[in-house]
């Protein structure tokens, strides 16, 4: 099964996706609209992809001309297919895997003190993981002075408006699929 990186230098090209029935592929049209909404902010940006899985965020990203990605996930045979995505594009140079759990995985960029311009975040859906790392990224403080972070989730799933120095600023819904984009204060 394959998705394929629908704009910029590699657009058309497939990429590979986990084999494992805790994968849940974001529909081009989702993929789409997300990086319709973030266009303006990609050359040049810093993105970090959260439950990154098949890395389609964030090498969609590098595609459209992000300076760099980070990978954060931590199921080992998805990581395992995640570094061939990478080496696949040949993107190693531009994008580095975490393979960790969120939490450890925010500790240490914020450890390293690196910033992103753009924190794409696809977590399991209504599982209140959604809030659970709104709450890490504020604490954490990584998301650049007015950067935007993108959280796919269920429509069902509630969220708060703010969390610490994020805000909602914009609200799209795709079926049962809703993406909100917050900016740092």
């Amino acid at each position: 099964m394959g998705m394929r990186i629908i704009g910029g230098e590699h657009k058309g090209r497939k990429i590979k996706q986990p084999k494992l029935c805790t994968v849940r592929p974001t529909k081009d049209r989702v993929r789409e609209a997300v990086f319709s909404i973030i266009a303006a902010k990609l050359p040049n940006s810093k993105v970090l992809d959260l439950f990154a899985g098949s890395g389609a965020y964030g090498l969609e990203a590098l595609s459209r001309g992000s300076k760099s990605a980070v990978f954060i996930e931590k199921n080992k045979k998805t990581v395992e297919v995640l570094r061939e995505n990478i080496q696949m594009l040949k993107l190693e140079g531009d994008a580095t895997v975490l393979p960790l759990d969120i939490k450890e995985g925010l500790e240490l960029l914020s450890r390293n003190q690196q910033i992103f311009d753009i924190i794409i975040c696809d977590p399991p859906y209504n599982r209140g993981l959604v809030k659970k790392t709104l709450i890490m990224i504020s604490h954490y403080d990584i998301l650049s002075h007015s950067g935007l972070m993108i959280m796919e989730h269920h429509r069902d799933e509630g969220i708060p408006q703010s969390e610490g120095n994020v805000f909602v600023c914009k609200q799209k819904s795709y079926g049962n699929i809703l993406i909100s984009v917050f900016q740092k204060t």
